[in-house]
């Protein structure tokens, strides 16, 4: 039976892209982004280790972006940043748990 579990993504509280983390053993997957902030955040995801592409809109308030690819990794990119201290965790169900 999975597992639920959840991984904190790292956002950059300037322009840039976040660590990147694996997450290819969730299934169900979703990114919620949360505190208080003033930015434009994208999910982004890729399934090659390398060319990262967009997973929903854009984020400028708290919320839950779906991710329904299979993919090996996701990260946050800010690509506006003003204020506030944005965060986001990744929850899903690691099918590797019995």
């Amino acid at each position: 039976m999975a597992r639920p579990e959840k991984i904190r993504l790292e956002v950059k509280s300037e322009v840039g892209a976040g660590k990147a983390e694996q997450v290819f053993r969730f299934r169900d997957k979703f990114v919620q982004v949360h505190g208080t902030f003033v930015a434009t955040l994208q999910v982004e995801a890729t399934i090659d280790g390398s060319d990262y592409f967009p997973v929903g809109p854009a984020v400028t308030t708290p919320g839950v972006v779906p991710v329904p690819e299979t993919v090996e990794f996701v990260r946050v990119r800010t690509s506006a940043y003003t204020s506030g201290e944005p965060k986001a965790v990744l929850g899903g169900f690691d099918e590797r748990a019995v």
